[in-house]
């Protein structure tokens, strides 16, 4: 618990809150702080049955779980300050629409601009939403009712953890990652400098983006899905598509749609190449920039563009397609030794696929290990690099038999019967006369 006045808390905290990101939820609780019943940190917190809890962190750790007590409990190793606000006073200030501002983000690439944008908030459970707020810094974790029907949290550095939560979620962190566990229902997850980690959830309404930061989906399943990112690469890895439209998109970074069911698959990529290992009823068509898949039949529409990378089409789990998840991990298929064990978590393989080799020339080292095209030209220009390297050694190995004749054969034994016939001596011409062979030579002594 951070003691102090009320007002006291309000300069520390707020005043350090300088990204705008979390400016609308800022803005929106800091109208009724006033109004709230203060708590202690370590303390249970009644609430009703539908309660809203926001929840911002200059920094550390922040997880959220639920459980079944009509109480919320905060526990931290730092400071954080916890109220309760009534339903009345509450009720009127739950945002019905998220704006994210415009962001400009320094990375190693130069600066990078994301657009402002809004996400319209859905329909809440319940009819009265009383509400707990906690402002602080450190690792906390906040154990939450099944039933709250809104969930507003944000880090400033660190990372969010968000456990088995089913409701409406407004998550944003700048300098750390998010990861959503068995979560079911719709929200907004913005990450600008860490990645976003899904794992077994179910999306009705999902929007997601990052800086640079990659995205990863294990076993989701998502009616409408719309995820963006700059520099990282975007992984739907064994998931399903219900009724409704999905989007992948990555300037810089590879998207790789693992999908389970059947789903009508556009892909797109504007330097990169396209890989599909579709089977089993799956129908596609397409070049090598361009392709459209039908899977099974076909179903929901799912589109997967990176207009500076590749985009990977496969069915099921990577786990049972080993060329795609060595790409994916930036190992190269004939390096045995090189660790190839599963890494779907962003934090594990971000650096190896965040960078691809058509990247501008800043990105240096990283461009050597893009897994998407670099591990093989050595494969595949190795050989005749050899060849040429050891044919000039073999030259005079060939050579060197062919000039023994030269110095043995003909042409020095022409040298030894030519100059008799050239100067002949006159004693040697009237003997072979006087015995009747003039034109016997007699061989030189």
């Amino acid at each position: 618990m951070m003691p102090g006045k009320p007002a006291g808390y309000n300069r520390a905290v707020f005043g350090k809150w300088r990204w705008r990101g979390a400016a609308a939820l800022v803005l929106a609780s800091s109208c009724w702080i006033g109004l709230a019943a203060r708590a202690s940190a370590d303390e249970q917190v009644g609430v009703g049955q539908n309660p809203w809890v926001d929840v911002q962190l200059e920094s550390g750790t922040l997880t959220v779980k639920t459980w079944d007590r009509p109480q919320v409990q905060v526990a931290t190793e730092g400071r954080v300050d916890v109220r309760h606000v009534d339903a009345a006073d509450a009720g009127p200030r739950i945002p019905r629409q998220y704006t994210a501002w415009s962001q400009t983000v320094s990375t190693d690439h130069g600066d990078v601009k994301l657009p402002e944008e809004s996400f319209v908030m859905p329909q809440l459970a319940g009819s009265s939403h009383d509400a707990v707020v906690a402002r602080g810094q450190g690792n906390t974790t906040i154990m939450i009712p099944r039933g709250t029907a809104l969930v507003t949290a944000q880090v400033g550095t660190g990372q969010l953890n968000l456990t088995g939560y089913h409701g409406v979620f407004i998550t944003h962190v700048r300098d750390g990652g998010i990861s959503l566990n068995h979560v079911d229902g719709s929200g907004y997850v913005e990450s600008l400098r860490g990645p976003v980690d899904a794992s077994y959830s179910s999306f009705n309404r999902l929007r997601v983006r990052t800086a640079t930061g990659n995205m990863m989906f294990r076993g989701c399943t998502a009616h409408q899905i719309e995820a963006s990112s700059k520099y990282g690469s975007i992984v739907y890895d064994n998931g399903r598509f219900q009724p409704g439209l999905a989007r992948f998109e990555s300037d810089h970074g590879n998207v790789a749609l693992g999908v389970r069911g059947g789903a009508q698959i556009g892909a797109h990529s504007g330097s990169g190449h396209i890989v599909s290992t579709f089977h089993n009823g799956a129908a596609g068509n397409g070049n090598p920039n361009t392709a459209q898949q039908t899977v099974r039949g076909g179903g929901p529409v799912v589109t997967a563009v990176s207009k500076s990378g590749s985009v990977y089409l496969y069915n099921g789990s990577v786990r049972s397609h080993p060329g795609v998840q060595s790409e994916l991990q930036g190992a190269a298929p004939e390096s045995p030794a090189q660790d190839r064990t599963p890494a779907y978590g962003a934090p594990r393989y971000a650096p190896r696929y965040q960078a691809p080799q058509y990247a501008p020339q800043p990105y240096g080292g990283q461009r050597q290990m893009n897994p998407y095209g670099a591990p093989r030209q050595p494969n595949q220009f190795a050989p005749p690099r050899q060849q040429n390297q050891f044919a000039p050694r073999q030259q005079p190995n060939q050579f060197a038999p062919r000039q023994q004749p030269n110095q043995f054969g003909p042409p020095r034994q022409a040298q030894q019967f030519t100059a008799p016939r050239q100067q002949p001596s006159p004693q040697r011409q009237g003997q072979g006369q006087g015995q009747g062979g003039g034109h016997r030579r007699q061989p030189p002594p």
